[in-house]
């Protein structure tokens, strides 16, 4: 899996991530980005982009599974829902991804992210 590095952002806090093709249908796609660690992905047609960090315990998401729009801990084997960031598995459990908005733009992917 390719990681893909950019730095500066736009007037709106959008970073020109990659390009559009780059970003395939349930497959992860790993950027970094104001010194954070994203992943994209595409559910049902939907650009998602979400942090890498497990919420749970911080266990790097991308070297998990993801699979009809599940994500899976490569840790505790904890499951969360890309399209909204729930947590599926455990169901007793009160995690969510921490997502970023992200759009498509001249053919570009652009992750907006939050100053510090």
């Amino acid at each position: 899996m390719a990681i893909f590095k950019k730095d500066k952002p736009d007037h709106a806090g959008f970073y020109t991530a990659v390009p559009s093709p780059t970003v395939s249908e349930n497959e992860m796609t790993v950027v970094k980005m104001g010194g954070k660690k994203i992943i994209l992905t595409r559910w049902q047609g939907q650009l998602v982009a979400f942090d890498h960090a497990c919420p749970h315990a911080a266990a790097d998401l991308s070297q998990g599974e993801l699979h009809r729009g599940k994500v899976i801990c490569p840790d505790h084997e904890y499951k969360f829902d890309v399209g909204n960031g729930r947590i599926l598995y455990p169901p007793d459990e009160n995690y969510c991804l921490k997502r970023y908005p992200v759009k498509e733009e001249g053919g570009h992917v652009k992750v907006k992210i939050a100053k510090m």
